[in-house]
Order: structure tokens, then sequence, then C-alpha cells
């Protein structure tokens, strides 16, 4: 779609001639000419500053006349006074259409000759409009609420490891969560030539050793070792290792095996305040059965909010696309630089939903007026200031200052569009 508007030069003189067009995904091009008055203003604007700055021989400082200005600097003060047009040209005809950028504003094609309009085109994204249809009426299955079964007893065991006594073992071989202390030495390949022993502390059957290591190990006795040829699994992380073996050198120096402690109520006793084992084990079951329900919500929140995400559909801005991209691959730095690019292209679907869904969200809470309300901050503030003993003043500053409380009140908000959808929607329990 095209669109010409006028907008009013600077000092009263004839307008920049704007024409918008609408292009896919939120792109805007805007096609500006700019008349050529506007641009002398600005060459003249350009000149006084030269004339201000400059002292030449012959004449006071600030005195020299714009012709031996123009016959020195016109070449620069031509390109200054066009790149001032542009820019202004640019941001009043964005202003005077209300659009509002979200990406890099792309300034191509600029021309101009004396006596002619400058023009010049300026591309860029903006924000959407995003409509609101269907906000409600969906039906979502809540995940059925179960404790896996012997989730407690796995609970127990990894108390009981946390607090094994560590013996050290002078008889016998490795075993699966035995602690060791080894050296190991590469003896192929260039690096063999130098010194390439390393010394490792490793728990047995934690996955902290290639699994051909690991039986190298166990089968040794403390204060022995061995040559071995050990491979790097076809699954192994770094993808130019897999499948390659090596000559390698262990040896043993120590092996240490845990003992636990007997599960019983001063076991109970021992790793909390409960009065015995079965005060334990129900404590346990609650805590399981309390997280199995928060995920559970948290699923009926996602599946609802995708329901109206897909029910409300519109494009985005490929830019914020990227961005968004951009933030998670931050989050993940040790990935190799030949994967970026498809890694990119399969994060592409999932970004291109967080973005729609973001600004979906925030079109809600701005049109039913989710946004936290200062007694609902001040509420949050007050728990916080009690569970740490400091005055609410001293933590609102300090969470205004980390940009905590930004989040404090995006936290406040998101809950409550959580709960104006649910309550449009229904809830359903799974079938038995």
């Amino acid at each position: 779609m095209n669109a010409r508007a006028r907008v009013a030069g600077r000092g009263g003189g004839p307008g920049v001639d704007v024409r918008v067009t609408e292009g896919r995904r939120c792109r805007r091009t805007l096609e500006v000419s700019v008349p050529t008055g506007l641009v002398e203003a600005q060459r003249a604007a350009v000149t006084r500053k030269y004339a201000s700055r400059l002292k030449l021989k012959g004449f006071r400082k600030g005195r020299v006349p714009p012709g031996v200005i123009h016959r020195r600097f016109g070449r620069a003060i031509e390109e200054e006074a066009v790149e001032r047009a542009v820019r202004n040209a640019c941001d009043e005809a964005i202003a005077s259409r209300e659009l509002k950028p979200v990406s890099d504003v792309d300034v191509t094609g600029v021309r101009f000759e004396p006596g002619n309009p400058l023009t010049f085109k300026a591309t860029f994204e903006v924000r959407p409009a995003v409509p609101l249809g269907r906000l409600g009426g969906f039906r979502v299955e809540r995940p059925r609420v179960e404790v896996p079964e012997g989730a407690v007893d796995r609970i127990i065991e990894r108390l009981r490891g946390e607090h094994a006594v560590w013996r050290t073992a002078a008889n016998g071989r490795p075993q699966p969560g035995d602690a060791v202390t080894v050296f190991m030495t590469r003896l192929d390949g260039e690096d063999s030539k130098r010194d390439d022993s390393r010394r490792y502390d490793l728990v047995l059957g934690e996955g902290q050793a290639l699994p051909d290591v690991e039986e190298a190990i166990r089968s040794l006795a403390a204060g022995e070792e061995g040559d071995f040829e050990v491979a790097f699994p076809d699954d192994f992380a770094d993808e130019s290792r897999r499948g390659v073996r090596r000559r390698v050198r262990i040896a043993l120096l120590s092996r240490s095996v845990p003992e636990l402690p007997e599960v019983d109520d001063a076991f109970a006793r021992s790793v909390g305040e409960f009065e015995d084992l079965d005060d334990l084990r129900e404590r346990i079951g609650e805590d399981l059965e309390r997280e199995t329900r928060s995920r559970a919500e948290a699923e009926v929140n996602d599946r609802l909010m995708r329901m109206v995400v897909e029910a409300n559909p519109f494009e985005v801005p490929e830019s914020l696309v990227e961005r968004y991209t951009d933030a998670v691959l931050r989050e993940a730095d040790d990935i190799e630089a030949e994967k970026l690019d498809v890694l990119r292209e399969e994060l592409r679907p999932a970004s291109e939903f967080a973005v729609r869904r973001d600004l979906l969200a925030s079109r809600i809470t701005e049109e039913h007026g989710l946004h936290a309300s200062p007694d609902e901050v001040g509420a949050r503030l007050e728990a916080v200031a009690r569970k740490r003993g400091e005055p609410v003043g001293r933590v609102r500053a300090r969470l205004r200052e980390s940009g905590a409380l930004e989040t404090i009140e995006r936290r406040l908000a998101d809950a409550k569009l959580i709960r104006f959808l649910r309550e449009r929607s229904e809830i359903t329990e799974p079938e038995l």
C-alpha cells in the first residue's frame, strides 16, 4: 500500500514530500523528496560552523568570508549539508507518519543536484499492529499429577551419597560409585613427544570420563598402571573426535569407597529438622507432589498461551526474530562457529513464536489494564524486605538500580495475564 504526505519544513518553508510503501513482515519504505531550500539552509548552517572555527592567515577567527570557505572546503560542506538534510528529513518523515522503527533505518539512493530536490529512500521494519480476536473459549486438559514410583527412594539414596564417608581402599578394583585419582599420559600423536601427563579425580559411573577410560581404570588396582587404546564414542559432543582412537597410559594412584549411612531415624534427623524416617519420607513426598503440580500448572499455562497466539495470527518483523535468536545463542557460547548458522535456522520457528507471544501478551496487558499496580509491587517488596531483614526503601532502591524491580513488575503482570486468560477458558482434569 502506498501513501503520500507532505511534512512542513523547518522555518515555515516548503515541506518534505514523503511516500510510504508497506511491504511484507512489517517493512516500510519511505521515498523522500527534500526541497532545495532546506538543503541550502543546511549548507548555510555548515558554512557558519566552519567560519566560527577556522583561523586562516589574513583573517580574524570567525571572520573568514563564505566565499573563501567554499573555495577551500566546498566538497566537505556539500557532503555534510546533504547528510544533515537526509538525517533531519528522515526523522521528520518517520515522526510525521507516527512510525516506530524496530530495526535500523537503511538509507539508500541518495541523489542531489543543485537546483533539484534531494531524494532518497529509507527502509526499516516497524512494530506490528497486534489484533485482538479470540482470547477465550479454549479447552485445556491439565496433565496428570503423579509422583513417579520410587522417586522418594531415589532422593533418599542421593541424600545418603551426600552424607557418605569416604574411606581409602587398599585392595580390590574400582567399582561404579568409587572415587579414584589417576594419572593419564597420551602415548601417540605429536603431543606425546612432550610431558602430557595429567591428574584426574573422578567418581566412576557418573559420566565424568569416556566409557573406555572408565573400563580401563576398573581393570587396575591401586598402584598399578597399564597401556590402553580408548575411543571417543559416536555421540561425543565434539564431532571431530567421534570414533577417534587414542593410546594412553593410565596409572591408578588411589581408590576411595563411600560408606553410606543407614537409612534410619538417626539418618533422617542428620539431614534436617525431621522427627524420624517416616517424617522425612512424608516431607519428601509432599515436596515432590508440589513440584509435580507446579509443573502441571505451568504446562497448562503454556498450552493455553499457545492456543491464544495461534488464534490471533499476525506478521512479526524479521529484525525482532533475529534479535531474539541472538539472545538465545548468547547463552550457548560454546557452540562452534560453523554450526551457528544451522542452529540459527533450527531456532527460527521457536524464536518467531516467542516474539509473537511476547507482542500479543503486551497488547493484551495494555488493552485490559493488567499491569502490576503500585500496591501489588509494594506488597511484593515488603515480602522481600521481611525475608532479608532490611528496610523496604533500601530494597526498592537496590532492585531499581540492578533492574530487578522491572523483572518483579513484569512477573506480576504476567501472572495477572495468565489469570485473565484462564478465567475465559476451561481447564479440565485428565481422564482416569
